[in-house]
């Protein structure tokens, strides 16, 4: 039974939660979700210090000549108070002493022996950054869901922090299928192909924040499926390629209900990807992808991604979308949502969408070209050029607010 879009992806993410937690080090941060919020452990910066090289003194002090009592490097600490009428040589980065008030920058002195003249006062508080003006001891410094990105890797490093909690990755297992399929390197029969969708598979799980595994390529026997669906222990899910559809050897489904799998829906009203298979083995969730490339892609994209998404604890689960303008015809029926793959630019603020060519489910070069993905509604009869479209941002094209397909 042909369900729509819209109860494909709620069926997809109902009940999906974040993973539990693992423990990693803050230089193995970088793209991970914090698993809860983070307080400070100490004000940065510690202590009130320069902010230039110069001297510290008392505002009211820069009339008159003003012996220098003491030097602080970064590093040091103050001999002792400032007392009215007295300067210390200051350098960046170093604590500012009690009793000083404002740092005057050292291009606007003079030195005169043991003591300084100010040739061009500065205003009360000058170069001075105060203790905590960054991050006060006890302020929450990241939330929960926060993706770790190299400043706040710079901020945790600067609370001492060697390790973070971070929400666990799932892993996916990838399962080729089809004895007309190989690995790339291997030998290629005449009519046989490379498995290009397990790579690409592959990469689209760690651009989602998932761990691959890959399980192999099965042949169009029920034995080999079910040896290859050994390694699926530990899986969170399992992606299958091909084997879905209505073939006299299409036994994925078939093995998935050996396995105990629940089926919860089959196919859906959406072109490319109308096959697509979706349930559950245990604990495991297990989307049934189709064969043809882009098929497989677009689904993955649709399907997978906002559920490893949510999976990893990331808070926006959806790919971006934005609205363009058409500049080609495109022909379609009523009854299915069509994505065509487009290629968007933008021009003094308007942005503009086309196809990347043929749209043949099999030619994975217009996967490769898009930067975005143009929705044709299903109840649409075609578009025209001039329409305003929504189009979904790929991975890695800048995009607008997260929003779902509507």
């Amino acid at each position: 039974m042909l369900i729509p879009f819209e109860e494909a992806i709620a069926t997809v993410l109902t009940g999906v939660a974040p993973l539990g937690l693992e423990r990693v080090s803050l230089a193995d941060s970088l793209g991970r979700v914090l698993a809860h919020c983070v307080t400070a452990r100490r004000s940065l910066p510690p202590a009130d210090n320069s902010a230039m090289d110069g001297y510290a003194l008392l505002h009211a002090d820069q009339g008159a000549p003003i012996p220098v009592v003491m030097r602080i490097p970064a590093g040091s600490w103050p001999e002792r108070p400032l007392q009215p009428g007295e300067a210390a040589r200051i350098f960046t980065g170093a604590p500012v002493p009690d009793g000083a008030d404002t740092v005057v920058a050292q291009e606007r002195t003079e030195r005169d022996g043991d003591s300084v003249v100010i040739t061009q006062p500065e205003t009360l508080g000058a170069n001075i950054r105060r203790r905590g003006e960054d991050v006060g001891e006890g302020d929450v410094i990241a939330q929960a869901g926060d993706v770790v990105g190299p400043g706040l890797i710079g901020l945790l490093a600067g609370q001492g922090l060697t390790w973070v909690d971070v929400v666990r990755r799932p892993v996916v297992a990838i399962l080729a299928t089809g004895d007309e399929v190989h690995e790339p390197g291997d030998p290629l029969p005449q009519g046989h192909i490379v498995s290009s969708n397990s790579w690409a598979l592959a990469a689209r799980v760690r651009e989602a924040g998932g761990v691959p595994r890959s399980l192999g390529i099965a042949r169009d026997d029920k034995g080999s499926l079910r040896a290859a669906l050994d390694g699926l222990r530990g899986a969170d899910v399992l992606l299958t390629i091909g084997g879905v559809s209505v073939g006299e050897l299409d036994f994925v489904k078939e093995a998935i209900a050996e396995l105990g799998g629940e089926q919860r829906f089959w196919k859906v009203k959406v072109r490319p990807g109308k096959p697509n298979a979706f349930g559950r083995i245990g604990e495991t969730r297990w989307f049934g992808l189709p064969g043809n490339p882009v098929s497989c892609d677009v689904s993955f994209l649709m399907y997978v991604r906002p559920a490893l998404r949510r999976l990893g604890g990331y808070a926006n689960a959806f790919l971006p979308t934005q609205d363009a303008a058409l500049t080609v015809d495109l022909r379609k029926r009523a009854g299915f949502l069509v994505l065509f793959r487009g290629v968007h630019t933008v021009q003094d603020g308007v942005v503009s969408v086309r196809t990347t060519g043929p749209q043949g489910s099999g030619i994975q070069s217009s996967m490769a070209r898009a930067t975005c993905l143009i929705v044709a509604p299903e109840e649409s009869e075609g578009l025209s050029a001039g329409d305003t479209v929504r189009i979904i941002l790929l991975p890695g094209d800048a995009g607008a607010p997260t929003a779902q397909i509507r």
